[in-house]
């Protein structure tokens, strides 16, 4: 009965000590207080783009998976070190790590949009044009100048992500 008391206690202090180290501590304000505007069951995943009410971009690099049942989140910003950052997000019950991006580039497609396919070339209206610079393929609806976002990712490529598309393309500069 005693080692059954030990076992039991021992499992409960592990259980608490591992999930206290991924709560925020609530005496800390964060860097930024805003909000996400997007659907409910939104899924937050690694890789995802999360751009904040005040303009600032995230992408999210944990490998938590979470899914948030709130629409236009309330997205509270903690700073961990460098340009590392704990998300806490309105609806999703972890906190997500992120890197905050510098230098994204905000345009739409100049024309119609419909994926892309290998080698596909996407010119912006901002005068720039990339090239898709990964083997994977995407077919969608057409849509008429879309909203895009090009970014460095925390590995080191460019990655565009395009309004009202769930997955992001590895893109180059032409």
């Amino acid at each position: 009965m005693k080692s059954l008391l030990v076992a039991f206690c021992t499992m409960f202090f592990f259980v608490n000590a591992t999930s206290a180290q991924t709560k925020i501590d609530s005496t800390t304000k964060p860097d930024e207080s805003t909000f996400f505007d997007g659907p409910v069951n939104t899924i937050f995943a690694p890789g995802f783009l999360l751009r904040t009410r005040s303009k600032n971009f995230y992408e999210i690099t944990g490998k938590i998976k979470e899914k948030s049942a709130v629409a236009n989140p309330t997205v509270d910003v903690y700073k961990e070190k460098r340009n590392k950052y704990k998300l806490v997000i309105q609806g999703v019950v972890e906190p997500l790590s992120a890197t905050k991006l510098q230098d994204v580039i905000e345009s739409n497609i100049n024309g119609d949009f419909r994926g892309w396919d290998g080698t596909t070339s996407f010119k912006l209206l901002n005068g720039d044009t990339w090239v898709q610079d990964e083997i994977k393929t995407l077919y969608v609806n057409s849509m008429f100048r879309p909203i895009v976002y090009i970014y460095r990712a925390s590995d080191g490529t460019y990655k565009m992500k395009v309004q009202g598309v769930d997955e992001t393309v590895q893109v180059k500069k032409q």
